[in-house]
């Protein structure tokens, strides 16, 4: 299974995903002169910014709605704030992917690999932006709030509910994958390392949380996710740049590491470059969208149930996402692993690789704190995740009773936190492997949609700035 895997996901992501993906974002940037840099002051403001108005104070995190906005929250039961939004779209990218994942692209493409998820992360904002604004022009209301995401923007924007239905179904089948069983494994393999707990166990409990917290619905996966995710976030952040300026003696080779990697400057034969360069590329924007999500479509689902005063104000929200996961977190988590030099020490690998650059400094409790950090992201991926994975199920039976939609909506949960239980004790190459493959299959629906939309996103962006 491993090997097949290996060999579909070198297929999905070498050529195809990269040319499709990369190409399509480069484009777009250029269409909509690069937006992401260009507004960049018009961006921190409506975003971070948004988040310190000089009065009232009781505004901090929960901005002050307007006008049509204001009267949509309050009519809408299990509407949110758009930084609630946002919250829940960072807890679907906030895990593992920002600790083991970046490990694992480090191991398998090299250092290099850290050059090609930046250039990944910076095209792909505006992939980010498109989509989250395409979530709010095309939602819909049902059952006093509002639900979207690609499958309806597929559907009534390119007119095609056949393209809408593969989009769900891959993003059913992905929430096993990227946002659950390589969370689970995760979590597993760091409380077996540092706490010597079984994988099952691990997973069993973890399970068990998940399922409590899914079960109260969007509400109190938003409170969860905009509790934990900032919080956690800041504590992780502090902890990589205390291992930095450690070991800041080593900072300088690390960068040139980086770059020399990325363009196998070092290889001398043809063949070799042409090698080092295609895995440290693949691995380098795979990892980057494992991280990100950005061109996957899953983040749009949870920003479509918000009410902003603009769809572009949304839309800069998925901006500052890529900037803050991958720019960020990624990069301390990258810059931590090489002037530690953990890299260098043979065998290691994913969270494993992680947590020797933290030993690095903070000796035997690193593990307690990188355990605790992973447990806080994955969960709120966990939740995420399955909330993408239903907000699917009840687009694929839209048309049934609604007996039969929260059936399947009860069978799902169950599957879904029965994998994580699976995902605790399966082998982790497997589950990279198979997440690359879900993640590329996913992503293809939604990208013709973006690039096919895009028109109606840049006439609403020009009009905003006007």
């Amino acid at each position: 299974m491993l090997e097949l895997a290996e060999k579909i996901g070198a297929v999905l992501w070498t050529p195809v995903m990269l040319v499709v993906l990369m190409g399509s974002s480069v484009i777009l940037t250029i269409k909509f002169k690069f937006f992401q840099v260009t507004q960049i002051k018009k961006i921190t403001k409506e975003t971070v910014g948004s988040l310190f108005p000089k009065k009232p104070l009781r505004h901090f995190v929960t901005p002050p709605l307007k006008g049509e906005a204001k009267k949509a929250r309050k009519k809408n039961k299990t509407e949110i704030t758009p930084f609630e939004a946002v919250s829940a779209a960072l807890a679907g990218t906030m895990g593992v992917g920002n600790i083991a994942g970046v490990a694992t692209a480090i191991t398998a493409g090299g250092p290099g690999a850290i050059f090609w998820m930046w250039i990944s992360a910076f095209f792909c904002m505006i992939i980010k932006y498109i989509e989250v604004i395409l979530s709010q022009l095309y939602k819909q209301k049902k059952n006093g709030g509002f639900i979207g995401g690609p499958m309806y923007y597929i559907s009534a924007g390119l007119k095609s509910r056949g393209l809408a239905v593969l989009f769900s179904f891959f993003c059913i089948v992905s929430s096993f994958g990227i946002g659950n069983m390589s969370q689970a494994n995760t979590i597993a393999n760091s409380f077996e390392s540092t706490f010597n707990i079984p994988g099952i166990i691990t997973g069993t409990a973890v399970a068990i949380i998940t399922m409590a917290i899914i079960i109260g619905g969007v509400k109190r996966i938003v409170s969860f996710t905009s509790k934990f995710i900032p919080l956690m976030s800041v504590i992780y952040m502090i902890g990589a740049i205390i291992i930095i300026i450690f070991n800041s003696r080593n900072l300088p080779e690390s960068i040139k590491t980086i770059f020399a990697d990325a363009f196998a400057i070092k290889q001398a034969g043809a063949g070799i470059l042409g090698f080092v360069m295609s895995r440290a590329v693949r691995f380098g924007i795979s990892r980057g969208i494992f991280s990100n999500e950005a061109g996957l479509g899953s983040a749009p689902i949870a920003h479509a149930i918000s009410s902003p005063e603009s769809p572009v104000q949304q839309g800069m929200w998925g901006i500052f996402e890529v900037f803050f996961d991958t720019i960020v977190v990624c990069t301390l988590t990258a810059f931590a692993i090489l002037t530690s030099n953990a890299h260098k020490i043979s065998g290691l690998d994913g969270i494993n690789l992680t947590n020797a650059a933290f030993a690095s400094v903070f000796g035997s409790i690193s593990g307690i704190f990188l355990s605790v950090s992973i447990i806080f992201f994955a969960i709120a991926t966990l939740i995420s995740w399955s909330f993408y994975g239903e907000c699917c199920i009840a687009y694929l039976f839209e048309n049934s009773r609604e007996n039969i939609i929260n059936l399947c909506k009860n069978i799902y949960k169950l599957v879904f936190t029965g994998l994580i239980i699976v995902g605790s004790v399966i082998n982790i190459k497997t589950v990279w492997s198979l997440s690359d493959i879900f993640n590329a299959l996913m992503a293809l629906p939604n990208i013709t949609a973006v690039i096919i939309l895009s028109p109606k996103v840049y006439r609403e962006t020009k009009k905003y700035l006007s």
